[in-house]
């Protein structure tokens, strides 16, 4: 047995590392050169899995896992226990069955504990105009201008069902104003040469990205618009279709996800094909769509840029000797029980196939797995 803690073995010190909440396992390395040594590295600039684990309801904390250094990370989170989940620029929002609302950051909480660093929202419980229980409005996407904890000038936006689709909040804002979309389209001229298996288009708005100082929001018809959310009367405003070229691609596409990159705006469009009772992803086509050209253009590569999609604000990450772990040129997406990546060189999908998760989850229960964009 070791006469001096620092001569404990290595492997049994980090097995005790791995084992501590990451606010102590940082005070872990701390201790002495020998501790630091055998701590697992701790890298703040990596995405991270948010996972709803059953068998940790009656817990304080939730687990992150990061894919790319495979460390588990306990945060101290009982505010996300029984809630629905959503992250945005490293920020989670949490909607209870109450319908309140809360937003925290999770890297701040793990670093230090602290009950007050909270954001309460307004109720969501108004956003649906219908009154009958089955209509009680859903939020489905969560995105941030910028950090509160960089700007106290942010906006938070909601995608949300039924009778949305979009409402936003500022701070002072006692309650949630609801953003008149643009004109609906005539659904049948994507549809008509709809084939059995095709995907039907209902022109409900999919993703939205807060990009040069502004929301950019498009819908499942292709259809980019911009939300002013300054002026008195809130409204959208349609600025570019999809090429006629491309329409065809709606036939075959599930989801649509807004990217920034490089101050680039990427439209990633999710190819699925339907089974009997839901859809697996088939792989994924990226396009630049330049606002100021009003211009389209299918990317066949990204060069060492990789895209983060899925039930979270999407985001991108460069990849350079820093990112160890992260491949360049790929799509890392999470789905309903489906995760993985797609490698845009090959056109090649691999599925992570240590994730056990259930893909009919109740909504009002249970999250799916988000990418938590490192962020303080």
């Amino acid at each position: 047995m070791a006469e001096n803690w620092a001569d404990l073995p290595q492997e049994l010190l980090q097995l005790c590392s791995r084992q501590l909440l990451l606010k102590d396992r940082l005070a872990f390395r701390s201790v002495c050169s020998t501790w630091r040594a055998a701590a697992v590295e701790e890298r703040f600039d990596l995405p991270w899995w948010m996972l709803e684990d059953d068998r940790c309801t009656e817990t304080k904390w939730a687990e992150f896992y990061s894919p790319f250094s495979s460390q588990i990370h306990k945060v101290v989170l009982p505010e996300v226990k029984g809630k629905r989940c959503f992250s945005s620029r490293g920020w989670i929002l949490t909607v209870g069955t109450d319908s309140e609302v809360h937003m925290l950051n999770p890297l701040s909480r793990a670093l230090r504990y602290r009950d007050d660093d909270i954001i309460k929202l307004p109720n969501v419980n108004k956003l649906s105009s219908w009154e009958d229980e089955i209509s009680k409005p859903e939020v489905d996407k969560f995105i941030l201008s910028a950090s509160p904890a960089s700007s106290p000038n942010y906006t938070v936006m909601v995608i949300y069902w039924p009778s949305g689709p979009l409402a936003f909040w500022k701070p002072g804002n006692e309650e949630w104003k609801t953003l008149t979309p643009p004109a609906q389209y005539d659904d049948n001229k994507y549809n008509d040469d709809l084939e059995d298996g095709d995907l039907y288009v209902d022109n409900n708005v999919l993703d939205v990205i807060y990009h040069r100082g502004q929301f950019v929001a498009v819908n499942s018809s292709g259809s980019i618009f911009t939300c002013d959310v300054d002026g008195p009367d809130p409204t959208a405003q349609v600025i570019l279709e999809m090429p006629l070229e491309f329409r065809d691609l709606w036939k075959h596409s599930e989801d649509q996800y807004l990217v920034e990159s490089a101050g680039r705006l990427l439209l990633v469009s999710q190819l699925s094909r339907p089974e009997r009772y839901s859809s697996v992803i088939t792989g994924f086509r990226v396009f630049d769509v330049d606002l100021d050209t009003r211009e389209w253009t299918e990317l066949e590569s990204m060069g060492n840029v990789s895209l983060f999609v899925g039930f979270n604000s999407s985001f991108s990450v460069r990849v350079d000797d820093n990112k160890h772990g992260i491949k360049p040129n790929c799509v890392y997406f999470t789905g309903f029980g489906e995760i993985g990546t797609y490698y845009m060189e090959d056109k090649r999908i691999e599925f992570d196939q240590q994730v056990d998760y259930n893909s009919y989850p109740p909504r009002w229960i249970e999250s799916p797995p988000l990418w938590i964009e490192p962020s303080f």
